[in-house]
């Protein structure tokens, strides 16, 4: 599997430097990031696996980042690095969604047992590198936005909607993706009853498209929104 993508953010460079190198030893790919509007430049150009967020930041603090991603990137994981043990400090680091919380000074080994943990509990947002996405009996050809199918049948042309609204659930596989999360990642707009309904329309295009074995893992969560199970 290619290597899981974690933004660090970190304002003490040393510090910063220092948990880069603990990283890349553990086989982690890692973007970094001196202050909160850094953290937002590669949230908006890269997709991160997970994001290790310093409380006391220059610019945009650590709270306010866990406020933003529960916005703007909801489901991507998160702990939180401090030198504060307070519990009111980590208790208001979970309550805005922050996954684990980790009190500086710590040792190697329990950030990478604990980031560990975290990804285990999330699914894997992108094959990195990959020069398509898998489905039950084909995959998405990202050059032709068509579905290919292994049987030899002909690939079918897919919307530009169509293509990354099922990227995006086959990303996500396992997770629970609500329709407002969907519109705002795929069609980068807040949700409204006309908007709703589009995410309704696309998935049932999607569905006759890519045939009846891969439509089957769409499934609809009642009241949640819905989910690519792939078991």
């Amino acid at each position: 599997m290619a290597e899981r993508l974690i933004l660090v953010a970190e304002d003490d460079e040393a510090i910063r430097h220092a948990l880069v190198d603990v990283l890349k030893a553990g086989g982690y790919d890692v973007l970094q990031a001196s202050d909160g509007e850094e953290v937002i430049g590669h949230l908006l150009a890269r997709e991160v696996d997970l994001a290790l967020l310093d409380l006391n930041m220059p610019k945009i603090n650590g709270f306010q980042l866990l406020r933003i991603i529960a916005r703007e990137y909801p489901g991507l994981p998160s702990i939180i690095l401090s030198a504060y043990g307070e519990e009111r400090e980590r208790v208001k680091g979970l309550e805005l969604g922050a996954d684990d919380y980790v009190v500086k000074p710590f040792s190697r080994a329990e950030l990478l047992a604990r980031i560990a943990a975290v990804l285990r509990r999330s699914p894997v947002r992108r094959i990195r590198g990959a020069d398509s996405l898998l489905f039950p009996g084909g995959h998405l050809n990202p050059e032709t936005r068509c579905a290919e199918f292994e049987d030899g049948s002909p690939p079918v042309p897919l919307r530009d909607k169509e293509y990354e609204l099922l990227h995006y659930m086959i990303s996500h596989s396992g997770r629970v993706v609500s329709q407002e999360e969907l519109l705002l990642r795929v069609w980068g707009t807040h949700s409204t009853a006309n908007e709703t309904r589009t995410v309704a329309v696309t998935l049932t295009r999607l569905r006759e498209k890519i045939g009846a074995r891969a439509a089957s893992h769409i499934k609809n969560v009642r009241g949640r929104g819905y989910i690519w199970d792939a078991s």
